[in-house]
């Protein structure tokens, strides 16, 4: 699915079929050896991008600014851009966080992502000079998180709720869409990785890799090779 915000003569067109950017008919994407979209695309200008469905500022910022449509500087600055391969940046407050307390799709289905995405856009360009919002932790971690199972050791949580991800040094996590293997700390990355390549062979699907994650596209093969199943995690 599609839609589209018009800024002035500039478009962005947000699609549920991609997971980083298209600009001029390049695509963009973060990939395992952690360069982000952020740096790829920092010479890159255009009047119209296509961007993954999300308020996720690793694709969001990056298309603003190949816009060329002024934002709040606070979203350049390192330790912010950083964050999106360094999740214990969030382990503190900060006004990021509080962007995502009021804006995140994390946990929304792609039908319901458009008005948050709408707002959050327009929460961006109305405040280009400094971003009005205190620093705060984020609410997911105040939320209890969801254990499904386990899987060859690994705990499998729901992704809908808490924010395990943080919390867990390896966990596999399922989304509304995906499913994301993932440690915040370096030095289990490469386990990350060997259970992603054996859960490829054991379901022949694909994945694709960033830094300290992986992804999968949550389908039934995978949810029953892991142990769980659909309905499961709705009873839960």
């Amino acid at each position: 699915m599609q839609f589209e915000i018009k800024l002035s003569t500039k478009r962005l067109i947000f699609d549920s079929d991609l997971h980083g950017l298209r600009i001029n008919g390049a695509e963009y994407l973060s990939g395992r050896d952690g360069a982000l979209i952020y740096d790829k695309t920092g010479n890159v200008t255009a009047n119209e991008v296509e961007l993954q469905m999300s308020t996720n500022t690793s694709t969001l910022i990056p298309s603003l600014r190949a816009l060329e449509i002024p934002y709040a500087p606070y979203f350049d600055e390192r330790p912010v851009v950083d964050s999106q391969n360094d999740i214990t940046f969030y382990w503190k407050p900060s006004k990021l966080a509080a962007f995502y307390n009021r804006f995140s799709t994390d946990e929304l289905d792609y039908t319901d992502r458009e008005p948050v995405i709408r707002q959050a856009v327009e929460f961006l360009i109305s405040n280009p000079q400094t971003l009005p919002l205190p620093e705060e932790l984020l609410t997911r971690m105040s939320e209890p998180s969801i254990l499904l199972g386990f899987y060859q050791g690994f705990p499998i949580f729901d992704g809908s709720t808490g924010f395990a991800r943080l919390q867990s040094r390896l966990g596999i996590h399922v989304d509304t869409e995906t499913v994301m293997i993932s440690t915040p700390l370096d030095k289990y990355e490469a386990d990350v990785y060997e259970l992603a390549e054996h859960l490829a062979n054991e379901t022949g699907l694909d994945y694709s890799k960033k830094k300290n994650r992986v992804m999968f596209l949550k389908e039934e093969k995978l949810l029953k090779t892991l142990g769980i199943s659909e309905q499961k995690k709705k009873s839960d």
